[in-house]
């Protein structure tokens, strides 16, 4: 058993994107001599929060967004928010300190960044980072007693400088994604053959059906990735499509498959961004989870690192996929700018210095 620092990783199964950025940050820790556990001990209090979100985002889309950009204008929201997940923190959090003892520990949700700082009010010598999975801060992330915060963005240090935070404090290290993401990508140059790539998360959001229909009047290859969301998956297996379209549902080597595909469409989550750009591939967002993706989408455009395909979907597929695309080269070219392949690396050497 190493000796290594304690490090604890709190992150919750809201989505998929914040425990792969735990687990690309935790290979990064054990690769550094650390030792890594992860905390999922908050997971029994978020089943309404839970069930609340995926409502939302699935039947009352506009009622959710507008709660959403409401709680980051209203303090008192962001105060009761911070009294409740305190509480977590004091009632659930503290035995797990003890039967743990981590030296730091590292938040991908905000909920468990919160909690936690109950738990180091009473242990200062604690050390608490936040690390961002979104492409901005919602006032939701804003915890005063954490030691360091990560974003990719330069646009997300003046966020947390708006709440008072101090701009030293945050690093623009990137989203930490797989390791395999970082080896160099033979295809960068060519004229790729792989196939269109449709993309939800890995819960297999959005309107699958309506994109992928317009998709397969393109006389190209589509693979449709449902993730998790089997009951997506087989809807659509149902349907009879052309034989060059696809149905799978999870898939493990999204590093080779991203960077084979010839496009991507689909939504912006924030690791799905990451993994994108990383793999030097032009972008179609067709979809996204109001509130958090809206502000992804529209970042990820002022950026040039993707562009918006809702209303000419078809067009822009045919376009993006002409060879020597001006294009769809301006989108690669800012994926080299932007991509951050040694994110976790990179963090997890500034989270030990700490």
């Amino acid at each position: 058993m190493t000796d290594g620092p304690r490090i604890l990783m709190s992150s919750l199964p809201i989505g998929t994107g914040h425990d792969i950025a735990a687990r690309a940050l935790a290979e990064a820790f054990v690769m550094q001599g650390a030792q890594v556990e992860f905390s999922h001990h908050m997971v029994a209090d978020m089943r309404l929060q839970t069930h609340l979100y995926f409502f939302g985002i699935r039947y009352v889309p506009g009622l959710y967004g507008s709660l959403f950009r409401l709680g980051d204008r209203v303090n008192a929201l962001w105060r009761n928010h911070r009294k409740g997940w305190r509480e977590v923190g004091h009632t659930v959090l503290k035995s797990v300190y003890e039967v743990y003892r981590p030296e730091i520990v590292v938040a991908t949700h905000p909920y468990g960044l919160t909690a936690w700082s109950a738990v180091k009010e009473e242990h200062p010598e604690l050390r608490l980072v936040g690390v961002l999975t979104d492409l901005s801060v919602h006032q939701f992330w804003y915890e005063p007693a954490t030691d360091a915060y990560a974003v990719w963005f330069p646009e997300q240090v003046d966020d947390l400088a708006r709440f008072g935070y101090n701009r030293q404090r945050v690093w623009t290290a990137g989203i930490p994604i797989r390791a395999s993401f970082s080896q160099p990508n033979p295809l960068i140059g060519r004229l790729r053959q792989g196939p269109v790539v449709l993309l939800g998360g890995g819960l297999g959001f959005g309107p699958y059906m309506r994109i992928l229909k317009r998709l397969a009047e393109v006389d190209l290859p589509v693979l449709a990735i449902c993730g998790h969301n089997e009951a997506l998956r087989f809807r659509l297996d149902e349907y009879r499509w052309p034989e060059r379209i696809h149905i799978v549902g999870y898939v493990e080597h999204m590093p080779t498959l991203l960077k084979a595909a010839r496009l991507v469409v689909g939504k912006p989550g924030g690791v799905t961004a990451a993994e994108v750009c990383q793999s030097s591939v032009p972008w179609i967002l067709t979809h996204w989870i109001a509130g958090q993706e809206e502000v992804n989408r529209d970042r990820l455009i002022m950026h040039d690192l993707a562009i918006r395909g809702d209303n000419n979907l078809n067009r822009l597929v045919c376009e993006l996929t002409e060879p020597r695309s001006p294009l769809s080269q301006r989108i690669i070219d800012s994926q080299h700018r932007w991509a951050r392949p040694d994110a976790a690396k990179e963090l997890s050497v500034r989270i030990l210095g700490l």
